[in-house]
């Protein structure tokens, strides 16, 4: 009878499997239940009288759980409601559970001695596969990548605040760029000498992501880790996408927990939002009476695979298109109705349309990096997304339109078709027309770049190389771009099935390489191009490793020019007149003397590459690559690329700092 009532007790079985084991021993079903009743009136003062959790610091010895129905189901035996399974072990285990059952694949991270029970756990379930990342911030961006290319749920893990911090810069790219990454690390200090300034120990540090991220948390019990696992992912997954931190004490995932583990499913809002159909039509008579409208487009069409739809619209009305700066090509670039990106952040850098009088945004988040709004007081604005919080801060908005974007274009498509006449139409063609023959120019005069004279020259001019591997790469080939100011002309991006564009906009250097790493294993079908720069290249080359032991067949291209040239040049711009163009002594942007050989540097995370400083042996490099690749191996070209622009020498000036020129002592 003892071990029924601790097995009673520790929730191990049910009130019905109690009273019927109570009877086997030989009581009368009165005096079970009397029995019963005694032992409930314990067990009810004891939870009234403790806190649910007490740590017991090991792996081995139960812990109180209080299920949400106290007739919890012994384990093993049916879950009481679908997507709900009863589960027993470590906190370590419960959290591998849990994220098998938010539909996680791969787990990103560094290697972490307090997730022992988590790596224990990943044993007997193969399902979940672990990606060891050699540096916590190549490896964030490579579970960024990977849910970007993906669509899929993904988490990357730290070592505590310390590995935590090294993460910091991509999770705040994963916030600028509105990507649904899941960030976890343990709290060094455990549960019982928290606040002692211990090994790894910062105060709050939860707090420290909580700025740059949409859901930060700690959980308070071992057994509330899968919860704060499934609200890390519903608050991430829920749009607008952003990134969301968790963290717990470390002895949590050694203790043993009693919870449940419940499917994604049952927790996420799944918000498909229509918008208002009296602000559609509203918006849909904005259009077809404008001279001439103006369509922006934005990552949201990426992301709900609506490029189609937008497409659709645009030729309904005859209507150009453009695009601020984001992360894909949203547009197809040979559409006649493509007028090419915004060259800065302002509709008035556009060489056409020069005067549209109604402007809508789809989907384009809105990156001011200056003080004029970037669709300016006068057109008419219609400004439909899904990212509500945003929306007219900055510009001012006639036609708000909250949507899912491919819901709305639906919709709108459908309200402007019904008002469209014969001679709505007639002007729609025309239109059309006019926009055709701008982008026929456009297309002509970006020809033109074959003309330079320092076309053929070595070192390679930077528009040489992205013309070469614009020829060289596949139809449907995947372009990763962390090369600062290089022009992504020639590649004709489609996101209706030819190539993608994965660009980066936080900002925070080092992600490209571990970007394409991600997006190669998510979409291994397809050739995957980094272009990155040299000063990118140098944050962040760990993720080479990763290609190299994951057989991720990335062709990586870098442009060596040895310099920082878009600091250069905007340093100069700022003071053109300045003493460092009179000396030409820049001490912030040259990367050479000694020049750094990415080369080596990849040979020695074990994938093979080549420096390269003409047209001529770029091609031969991209045939080598393309080899490499098809075996399964990845391959980097460094390409030695001139320094272009004002205050640039030959042999730059570098800052006399020569401590082997002081030194007293040798040796």
């Amino acid at each position: 009878m003892r071990e029924l009532v601790a097995q009673y007790l520790s929730r191990s079985i049910s009130r019905r499997r109690f009273v019927n084991g109570l009877t086997k021993a030989g009581l009368t079903a009165t005096a079970a239940q009397s029995v019963l009743g005694a032992v409930t009136s314990v067990s009810f003062a004891q939870e009234s009288s403790t806190a649910p959790y007490v740590p017991q610091g090991n792996a081995t010895t139960p812990i109180p759980y209080l299920p949400n129905n106290r007739e919890t189901p012994a384990l093993g035996a049916a879950p009481a409601a679908a997507g709900v399974k009863p589960f027993q072990g470590t906190g370590g285990a419960a959290l591998a559970e849990q994220l098998i059952a938010c539909g996680v694949k791969y787990v990103f991270g560094n290697s972490a001695s307090e997730d022992a029970q988590f790596y224990e756990a990943l044993v007997d379930r193969p399902q979940l596969k672990y990606v060891l990342t050699p540096h916590e911030g190549p490896g964030a961006a490579m579970a960024a990548g990977y849910i970007k290319a993906s669509g899929e749920p993904a988490v990357v893990m730290q070592a505590g605040v310390v590995g935590m911090m090294n993460a910091m810069g991509q999770i705040f790219n994963a916030w600028k760029e509105q990507t649904p990454l899941v960030v976890y690390s343990y709290r060094t200090d455990q549960s019982r000498r928290a606040g002692r300034d211990g090994f790894e120990e910062v105060a709050n540090q939860e707090q420290l992501a909580q700025p740059i991220t949409k859901y930060t948390w700690l959980a308070r019990r071992p057994d509330m880790i899968p919860e704060t696992v499934r609200r890390a992912f519903k608050a991430a997954w829920t749009p607008p996408f952003g990134p969301a931190y968790i963290s717990w004490h470390s002895d949590y995932n050694d203790d043993r927990v009693r919870t449940d583990i419940i499917a994604q499913h049952q927790f996420d809002p799944r918000m498909r939002v229509r918008p208002n159909p009296d602000e559609v039509d509203e918006a849909a008579k904005l259009l077809v009476e404008a001279r001439m409208p103006l369509m922006i487009v934005g990552d949201e069409i990426y992301k709900v695979k609506a490029a189609g739809k937008a497409v659709r619209l645009a030729e309904l009305l005859g209507m150009p298109v453009t695009q601020v700066r984001q992360l894909y090509a949203n547009f197809p670039e040979t559409h006649p109705l493509w007028v090419g990106n915004t060259p800065t952040a302002n509709l008035a850098s556009l060489t056409f349309p020069r005067n549209p009088d109604v402007v809508i945004n789809v989907g384009n988040k809105f990156q001011h990096n200056g003080a004029a709004p970037i669709v300016p007081r006068g057109p008419k604005f219609i400004d439909m997304r899904i990212d509500f919080a945003s929306m007219g801060n900055v510009m001012l908005t006639e036609v708000p339109l909250v949507a899912d974007v491919a819901l709305g274009l639906d919709d709108l498509f459908a309200a402007v078709e019904q008002l469209m006449t014969p001679a709505l139409k007639a002007k729609a063609t025309e239109r059309a027309a006019e926009v055709k023959k701008f982008a026929e120019q456009a297309r002509a005069l970006r020809a033109l770049v074959i003309n330079n004279p320092e076309w053929d020259h070595s070192p390679l001019i930077a528009d040489r190389v992205t013309y070469e591997i614009a020829k060289f790469a596949d139809p449907d080939a995947i372009i990763v771009n962390e090369a600062g100011s290089v022009a992504m002309h020639s590649f004709d991006f489609d996101p209706n099935g030819g190539r993608e564009l994965f660009f980066y906009y936080g900002s925070h250097l080092g992600s490209g390489v571990g970007t394409a790493a991600g997006v190669k294993l998510a979409r291994p079908n397809q050739q995957v191009i980094c272009l990155v720069g040299d000063g990118s290249f140098i944050f962040g080359p760990t993720a080479l490793w990763n290609m190299a032991r994951l057989e991720l067949p990335v062709i990586v291209v870098v442009y060596n020019n040895h310099a920082y040239s878009g600091p250069h040049s905007r340093v100069i711009a700022n003071v053109p007149s300045g003493r460092m163009v009179q000396t030409g002594q820049y001490v912030h942007d040259y990367l050479g003397n000694p020049d750094m050989n990415m080369a080596d540097i990849a040979r020695g995370f074990g994938v093979k590459g080549e420096v390269v400083e003409s047209p001529a042996q770029l091609r031969e490099a991209l045939a080598r690559a393309r080899a490499h690749t098809v075996e399964g191996r990845p391959y980097l070209i460094d390409v030695q690329v001139a320094r272009r622009g004002v205050g640039w020498a030959d042999k730059p000036w570098v800052p006399p700092i020569r401590v082997a020129e002081i030194r007293q002592k040798r040796g």
